[in-house]
């Protein structure tokens, strides 16, 4: 039997607010008209204006859903890498792939602008699909030290498909050993029997796994030993606290973090003062502008030149 598609694909609340607002003025300017004869005409007119009010709400992410799938065909999209530097020793060891968009509207404002509208659809799990074959190929054909690994975030909806597994192998190909799939705590917090057997076939395979945006979602500390997480990444947000709450925090969640056999990651590292508190606070990993921005192909190759020769 074929699943019927919902027709504003996700967007109900923006329908159930306008019919209730569509019911109150009809019921306000039925009330105000005092012949009965004027009652449908009103009524008719405020229903057009309801229907254009939730086309205007609609349409803007169907738009941008469609220029996606067409931009994806086209080849508008393009990955970029960040570095990912060992705080002890300050030498690169890895890379996070970050998708970006060449579409003049849509993806001038970065991915945390076009990821949110595309969550939840199956274009999402295509275009992680496509930064896998990417970095597949940058990493393979390109001389990059054999130790470097390549971070890779993964949607929630992707996780829950009956394919995740197999397209991340296919995708991925030789860089699988080297591969580290980022989730956030939303993705896998429900520990779902399709996720948990998804997730230890891949640790199974050597790939290894990240908790993205720790302390933002749920705070679900048993998601450490649950799912055995390689990597703990902190959000830029908590490396911005100020004063001696900062430091404390980071030495707390890397005391957790390191009970668990994780290391440490915090990203968002822009300046010399916040290399200096990630220094003293136990932390393993970092990211950021103040190491590297994210970078081209040939951009990386000439740093990951650079980092064998230093």
């Amino acid at each position: 039997m074929r699943r019927l598609q919902p027709v504003f694909d996700g967007h109900l609340e923006v329908v159930v607010t306008v019919a209730v607002t569509l019911s109150l003025a009809c019921l306000l300017a039925a009330s105000l008209i005092t012949s009965p004869y004027a009652v449908a005409p009103v009524v008719a007119l405020l229903g057009c204006a309801a229907a254009v009010h939730v086309g205007h709400l609609v349409r803007p992410k169907a738009r941008l859903r469609r220029a996606a799938a067409i931009g994806l065909r086209r080849g508008e999209f393009h990955v970029v890498y960040q570095p990912i530097v060992d705080m002890r020793t300050r030498h690169c060891v890895g890379v996070e792939a970050l998708l970006r968009w060449g579409h003049p509207k849509f993806g001038v404002g970065g991915p945390g602008l076009f990821i949110g509208e595309l969550e939840g659809t199956r274009l999402l799990s295509a275009l992680t699909c496509f930064v896998l074959r990417e970095a597949n190929i940058a990493l393979t054909q390109l001389p990059f030290p054999q130790h470097w690994h390549i971070s890779v975030n993964i949607c929630a909806r992707h996780l829950m498909e009956d394919r995740f597994v197999d397209d991340i192998c296919e995708s991925a190909g030789p860089i699988l050993e080297r591969l580290v799939l980022e989730l956030t705590e939303r993705s896998c917090v429900e520990r779902t029997p399709r996720v948990v057997t998804a997730l230890a076939q891949l640790k199974q395979r050597d790939v290894r796994l990240s908790l993205d945006d720790f302390g933002t979602g749920f705070s679900n500390f048993d998601l450490l030993a649950d799912f055995r997480f390689d990597y703990v990444k902190v959000d830029r947000r908590f490396l911005a606290m100020r004063g001696e709450a900062r430091s404390q925090f980071l030495k707390s969640v890397a005391a957790l973090v390191h009970t668990h056999g994780a290391k440490v990651v915090v990203e968002g590292v822009e300046n010399a003062a916040e290399h200096d508190v990630l220094q003293h606070s136990g932390i393993d990993l970092a990211q950021g502008y103040w190491f590297g921005k994210p970078m081209a192909v040939d951009q990386l190759r000439a740093f990951a030149w650079a980092s064998i020769n230093t």
